[in-house]
């Protein structure tokens, strides 16, 4: 590999660390905002949002860019592709956090729901989950990758959880039903999140070990 083309991936990589960290951070946000209906926080979420746009833009063009004057193989080639799909991955967690942020300023003037959630578990899960994901790309570690995997069968318990506390408010509570629909959709991102950092390690597992792991709990069609 020439040292024009090592520097170009290492700053490929770096930058997607930095943009993992910054969705990371987004989430520990929202996490807080969460608890407190803090719309000084509820707009952070929306300028971190905004800047991931304008992050993830740079990088697929830095990514291109390397692709175009190097004309990279095997690995290098290989990782660059990984990095395009998880920068448009971490564009749509992203997305989820302001769609959080909307129904955190929603319910900011109405009534708390009284009950035992797990929406802040669930966003301190979905953070490490991002950070492990992130690393184990700049890595290239599979092993590392497979614990994101694990992480989201518990982050799919939680968000179980949370629905069933969450019908069980609005049966109980009619009054409820809007707040209590707005946190739903709120554990629903999260859980998105969860999915999309998953994608992240599933990729990660493929490029480095040649196994195709995010199909492997669909039911095949039945034969004709």
């Amino acid at each position: 590999m020439s040292k024009h083309l090592e520097k170009d991936v290492n700053q490929v990589r770096n930058r997607i660390l930095d943009l993992g960290e910054m969705v990371a951070e987004g989430i520990e946000t929202a996490s807080a905002m969460i608890q407190n209906y803090d719309l000084v926080l509820v707009n952070q979420v929306y300028e971190v949002e905004h800047l991931i746009d304008k992050i993830e833009v740079e990088i697929e063009e830095e990514c291109l860019k390397v692709l175009a004057l190097h004309q990279p193989v095997s690995e290098n080639l290989r990782f660059l592709i990984v990095v395009l799909k998880v920068n448009n991955d971490l564009e749509r967690m992203g997305d989820q956090l302001k769609n959080i942020a909307e129904r955190i300023e929603y319910i900011s003037d109405k009534d708390r729901v009284v009950a035992d959630l797990n929406l802040h578990s669930m966003a301190e899960l979905c953070s490490k989950m991002v950070k492990e994901s992130i690393v184990a790309l700049t890595q290239q570690d599979a092993k590392k990758a497979r614990t994101v995997l694990e992480l989201d069968d518990e982050l799919d318990i939680m968000h179980a959880a949370t629905y069933k506390t969450l019908t069980k408010v609005m049966l109980d509570k009619s009054e409820s039903i809007r707040a209590a629909l707005s946190l739903l959709t709120v554990s629903s991102n999260l859980e998105r999140i969860g999915d999309l950092a998953t994608n992240i390690a599933e990729e990660i597992i493929s490029m480095e070990e040649g196994e195709i792991v995010r199909h492997k709990n669909l039911t095949e069609f039945p034969k004709s």
